[in-house]
């Protein structure tokens, strides 16, 4: 990678951190934005590549829509300004997809169903449950706030870091090369225990959630992000591409940055109702 390759990449990730950061910390409306703006590239990166390899033509611009307002709709219960917005949407969502299939003359029609709510299962499930993770701090209060949605980021750059620099270095023993032949085993262990190390740091600034809970905390970030992350390699893969998109220069699309998001926050969500109770009450 010559100089010029290693600026743009280097200004491209750094823009694409500061966007982030600023939508998590920034408060609800930039969250709602940032997000939102992320999942219209996501769905719209994965129904392309779905695709471009198929004969099955997906409605890009129904499916990006109805994931927007799906994620929007679950902002809107979260604020108690309409309870039944979200499951109406979705259920609308799945309603419109099954008619299609009725009224549409088209051979390949029960594929492009099947694709469609893959995507939003795939991404805008996870983005969704992402808001409300966000609400979790104060459960109570039902108020914003951006500790756990901040501690999974910053745990997934470590662990994807970490595995990159010591996999490249030290990386001997392949993890799965079918599907990621640069993933080694050596830096798949190494991310798991520095995602560990991080989570001491949230420990100490962030006390009212006990060790046990940031450790296994950054546990399931750690081995869900790394499914995650060879989960969208399989999806690369099966559709013979190199990146997602091409929206941050150098770094791929917004598919190649959430991957590991994109599977991580789900377990994470599960992890805390069964840890409920170290959450109920506690007061930011």
């Amino acid at each position: 990678m010559n100089t010029k390759n290693l600026l743009t990449r280097a200004g491209a990730g750094i823009i694409y951190i500061v966007v982030l950061l600023g939508g998590i910390l920034g408060g609800k409306y930039s969250f709602l934005i940032v997000f939102g703006t992320m999942l219209g590239f996501g769905l719209y990166e994965f129904y392309n590549a779905v695709e471009k390899n198929t004969s099955h033509a997906i409605s890009k611009i129904f499916n990006i829509a109805s994931g927007i307002i799906i994620f929007l709709s679950a902002y809107l219960y979260l604020e108690n300004i309409n309870a039944y917005l979200f499951p109406a949407t979705s259920l609308t969502y799945m309603l419109a997809l099954t008619a299609s299939a009725v009224l549409i003359n088209r051979d390949d029609i029960f594929h492009a169903i099947i694709y469609s709510v893959f995507g939003q299962i795939y991404i805008t499930l996870p983005l969704s449950l992402l808001m409300l993770l966000s609400y979790q701090y104060n459960i109570w209060a039902k108020e914003y706030h951006y500790l756990l949605v901040l501690a999974i980021f910053v745990l997934i750059w470590v662990n994807d870091t970490a595995a990159y620099f010591i996999g490249s270095l030290f990386g001997k023993h392949k993890l799965i090369e079918r599907i990621s032949p640069k993933k080694s085993v050596e830096g798949f262990f190494s991310g798991i225990i520095f995602t560990l190390l991080a989570s001491l740091i949230f420990a100490h600034y962030y006390s009212q959630y006990p060790l046990n809970f940031w450790l296994g905390f950054a546990l399931v970030i750690s081995l869900f992000g790394t499914i995650g992350d060879l989960f969208e390699s399989l999806i690369k893969r099966t559709y013979g591409i190199k990146d997602a998109g091409n929206l941050i220069p150098g770094h791929g699309g917004i598919l190649d940055r959430i991957d590991s998001l994109l599977i991580a926050i789900p377990a994470i969500y599960l992890y805390l109702i069964l840890f409920a109770q170290l959450i109920d009450g506690i007061q930011p």
